[in-house]
């Protein structure tokens, strides 16, 4: 079902594909010709919405990467055919649910690879699995340096009805300055698959490096790249030089819903740690930190009103929070940028690092009550609300 504009008068997140496009395209660049690619879109594609992420740059992925298998069903019902990997532990009562929507899980354990080959018998299929190795991330995978590591991922490549067709692993600091303890990482990969070989195993699609691996070209000699938030416009760290000209995919809009004269001396929002020191003409913005919008931001960050700055006054509450709009003509229902571009000035995630707002975590922590607006190159697609969960069906063009 297809939502119209009015779906979203009171607050609306803007999703540019083209941004996401061009992000894969500048990333590839950075690649050696015929790397395979695979598109992190795991929590809901970090909060810009799975399925019109991936149908949007399905054609530049060799496969998807998400964290369970809910999201890779999601994906399947969207009519998404790519592979997908999933990059965490699927449960036991989930197993069927693999081979009845053709998706792949992250094989680690004698117990799980008993129990899938098990039930290959019944299905009378194979199972595609990536082997995952624990090289010091120490989440999941094969722990390669404990005392039968080898051995494990033999038994586990001879198991009948599972076919183990990739093999990864994960950094853990690739985004620090010292790339010490990525270098042990990257050893301990390279050992492993050597030891693999060595005892006849044909090394099947194998994969090490995420955003951080690729903009700083770790990793990257194996055949394929999982690329998570550079996708979506964001380096994973400030200390990283900016190599790439990335575009932050998500902006974040919102309308004046009051204005009013609050004279000298009075009050604002909860605790009254702002008081006016000076008659100030100050907006209500309809969205709290129960949309998403960070409370720490409080008494810190700006957002524009006709391209220009405005402070917020106040803590952020849960569904509000207030501005002074006094050097502005603002208007009841004027749009307000919380993040993004208007005019000259832009409010990015880079400048909420600042008051200690970690990227990732607001990315994935946007509200159900924000629709994502999607457009392709400036003109609107389509509209997904994850309150009632309708995604669009087919791209429109702008309505004249």
């Amino acid at each position: 079902m297809c939502l119209g504009r009015e779906s979203y008068g009171r607050t609306y997140a803007v999703v540019e594909l083209s941004y996401l496009q061009d992000n894969i395209k500048a990333v590839k660049s950075h690649l050696r010709k015929g790397m395979q690619f695979c598109a992190v879109v795991k929590m809901d594609a970090y909060g810009h919405g799975i399925v019109e992420v991936a149908r949007a740059v399905e054609e530049e992925c060799a496969l998807f990467g998400v964290a369970t298998i809910e999201e890779g069903i999601i994906l399947r019902k969207g009519g998404i055919t790519t592979p997908i990997l999933i990059l965490g532990v699927v449960p036991k009562g989930q197993y069927r649910s693999l081979w009845h929507y053709d998706i792949m899980p992250s094989l680690f354990t004698r117990e799980q690879g008993e129990a899938l080959s098990a039930i290959s018998k019944k299905e009378g299929k194979s199972l595609p699995c990536h082997l995952a190795l624990d090289t010091g991330m120490g989440r999941i995978g094969i722990q390669v340096e404990k005392e039968g590591a080898v051995e494990l991922g033999l038994e586990l490549f001879s198991l009948t009805g599972i076919e183990i067709c990739g093999i990864f692993s994960h950094f853990a600091c690739c985004d620090d300055r010292d790339k010490s303890y990525t270098e042990m990482q990257e050893r301990r990969f390279a050992d492993y698959l050597k030891a693999l070989e060595e005892r006849g195993v044909k090394l099947p699609l194998c994969h090490l490096s995420n955003s951080s691996g690729i903009l700083e070209g770790r990793g990257v000699q194996y055949d394929m790249v999982r690329d998570g938030i550079a996708m979506y416009g964001l380096y994973p760290s400030k200390d990283m030089e900016r190599k790439l000209p990335l575009k932050q995919v998500l902006s974040w809009k919102a309308k004046i819903s009051h204005i009013k004269e609050v004279p000298t001396g009075e009050a604002i929002s909860y605790g009254a740690s702002f008081i006016a020191k000076e008659p100030i003409l100050v907006a209500t913005v309809p969205v709290g930190y129960g949309d998403g919008y960070p409370r720490v931001l409080s008494n810190k960050a700006k957002v524009l009103v006709g391209g220009k700055p405005c402070p917020i006054l106040g803590r952020v509450c849960m569904d509000q929070f207030m501005i002074d709009v006094s050097h502005t003509e603002a208007e009841i229902f004027q749009e307000v940028t919380l993040l993004g571009q208007e005019g000259e000035e832009e409010i990015s995630l880079y400048d909420w690092e600042e008051w200690g707002v970690f990227s990732y975590e607001f990315l994935c922590n946007l509200g159900n009550r924000v629709p994502r607006v999607y457009k392709m190159k400036g003109k609107w697609v389509g509209t997904y609300d994850p309150l009632s969960s309708l995604h669009i069906e087919e791209y429109q063009e702008e309505e004249s």
